[in-house]
């Protein structure tokens, strides 16, 4: 009789025990699959083709026309190509350097994450705005490229109220 309690008592610790195990398996393989997560992506197809809509409208308030970076073609303005400028370039943002890039989806590869480049060159010798479309901090902004020649591209944040709140609008999945 105590053979059988003491192997009852044995066998419910092994039970125990291997519930605990499996258990630890199913935390440890729930917490690789959440590292494995894919980042989120912040621009896509449908948000890409409001802001275009949102340019367009904008261009001929201003009596501009823009051009947009398609993300296959080189984006050729007055003082620079895009995207190759955020390689060759230095880019400064209130006369500190920045971390810029192209980043198509909004991935967070850089500080300013650029998912959409509209241009207007404003004259033959150099001048242009180029409207630089990033997801920052967890934020959208728009920086403006108005520099002329040369390899320091000193940004602005833009200052039209009606663009920023387009472009916050459709990164906040809000209607427009």
């Amino acid at each position: 009789m105590k053979k059988i309690l003491l192997m009852s008592v044995v066998a419910l610790s092994l039970i125990g025990v291997s519930a605990c195990s499996n258990n630890s398996n199913s935390t440890s393989n729930s917490s690789t699959k959440s590292s494995k997560t894919v980042q989120k992506k912040h621009w896509d197809k449908k948000k890409d083709q409001k802001l275009a809509k949102e340019m367009d409208k904008y261009g001929k308030n201003k009596k501009q026309t823009y051009t947009k970076y398609d993300g296959k073609n080189k984006l050729t303005t007055a003082s620079r190509i895009y995207p190759d400028a955020f390689k060759k370039d230095t880019f400064k943002l209130n006369g500190k350097k920045i971390s810029i890039g192209w980043s198509p989806q909004g991935e967070h590869h850089y500080d300013y994450d650029v998912m959409a480049i509209y241009n207007h060159d404003l004259t033959k010798n150099g001048q242009h705005r180029t409207f630089l479309f990033c997801w920052h901090k967890q934020k959208p902004i728009v920086l403006v490229d108005e520099s002329s020649k040369g390899n320091v591209v000193n940004l602005h944040v833009s200052q039209d109220k009606s663009l920023n709140g387009s472009f916050s609008n459709i990164m906040n999945g809000e209607n427009i």
